[in-house]
């Protein structure tokens, strides 16, 4: 035990008066997170009359985008579940309790929604990884491990969705998995962690409205595209709103208010995925995706903080809070529905100054199964 620390119900406080949370702890907090997502996955399992929409496992990672970046938002991974398992659990009655309280509760009252729920991980880093000094000119180390909850419901041309996220900022095992990675495939292992955001762990939550607006649908060389407009708000350690033109294009017709994998925001908006067709295609089928959005960003906690004092933040002032985004993807189903999708997407710089003033790309590769 270290001589400037003492262990206080599974915590380790040390001399910096920083929250360490030891590997139990760790364990228990992943295991609350699991519980409060996915209860619901085992009791139906076993129900003849309830089947899971599907699963999607959707990985993010600057190097995918062939840039040579390892920096910035460098890493993500999450797993979506999606049906009747996840209509039940405290997450979603959360959600429910928050709806009721906005214009959305209203959408959702009569109509039949479409659920999911997410457990992922997300990973912030400097350029600099092989410096353990605080680096106050460029992005913070910063992690997010969370459990979400979303549903949808359409009206016509238009469709309403909303998520809730709780989770934990700077648990200590996102660099343990970080370094393991880096480790094995032979790259620089990232040497900052302990000047992370909320370094030793810190409850966060957010919560996100969607507006979905189809503007045109209809075929184009034989293959079906749809146009669709969508505004976004939220609140929580990303508080924004924001506006996406999409298009999608391709040899199948997805209902166009379903989110493929490579359609999916970083962390805490959960991708919507529609039922599976009765009928199996013969062959492969093939489609295309880009959008472009803006984002009027007030306040991110992966560069700001939250409560507790970090080592590396940003002010409100340091930072640009008009953001633009480019994305372009493509989308491969399989005949036996499983999908695997690629997107590549580029975010205007976000920190006005220092070496942290860059924009970042990154790409996503995502794997879905429908049942």
């Amino acid at each position: 035990m270290p001589s400037a620390g003492k262990r206080i119900a599974g915590k380790l406080v040390d001399g910096a008066g920083r929250i360490a949370l030891r590997p139990g702890a760790v364990v228990a907090l992943t295991l609350a997170l699991v519980a409060a997502a996915f209860p619901a996955a085992a009791a139906g399992a076993g129900r003849d009359h309830e089947r899971d929409v599907g699963w999607t496992l959707h990985v993010d990672n600057d190097l995918f985008a062939f840039t040579d970046d390892d920096r910035d938002y460098t890493a993500g991974v999450a797993f979506t579940l999606g049906g009747d398992a996840a209509r039940e659990n405290v997450l979603a009655k959360g959600l429910d309790w928050l709806d009721s309280r906005t214009p959305l509760g209203r959408f959702f009252e009569d109509r039949d929604a479409e659920h999911s729920v997410e457990l992922g991980l997300v990973l912030f880093t400097p350029n600099d990884l092989s410096a353990s000094e605080p680096l106050a000119d460029d992005r913070p180390y910063a992690s997010l491990t969370y459990a979400a909850s979303t549903r949808l419901a359409v009206d016509g041309p238009v469709a309403h969705q909303s998520s809730l996220t709780i989770g934990f900022l700077g648990l200590p095992f996102a660099e343990q998995l970080h370094r393991g990675v880096h480790e094995v495939v032979g790259s620089q292992e990232p040497m900052g962690y302990h000047h992370q955001i909320s370094d030793g762990g810190e409850p966060t939550f957010r919560y996100a409205m969607s507006r979905y607006r189809l503007l045109d649908r209809g075929s184009w060389k034989g293959k079906p595209y749809s146009v669709r407009l969508d505004t976004t708000a939220s609140v929580g350690y990303l508080t924004e709103a924001g506006a996406e033109l999409s298009v999608r294009w391709g040899s199948f017709d997805a209902p166009w208010w379903s989110s493929l994998p490579s359609a999916s925001d970083y962390a805490g908006h959960p991708p919507i995925r529609a039922p599976r067709p009765g009928a199996q295609p013969a062959k492969p089928r093939v489609q295309l995706s880009a959008g472009v959005s803006v984002r009027a960003r007030l306040y991110n906690a992966f560069l700001q903080g939250q409560f507790r004092s970090s080592d590396v933040t940003h002010s409100f002032s340091d930072l640009d809070h008009l953001l633009f985004e480019a994305w372009v993807g493509v989308t491969t189903v399989l005949k036996n529905d499983l999908s695997l999708s690629y997107t590549v997407r580029h975010q205007t710089e976000e920190i006005r100054a220092g070496r942290g003033a860059r924009g970042f790309t990154w790409a996503s590769i995502g794997v879905a199964q429908q049942f």
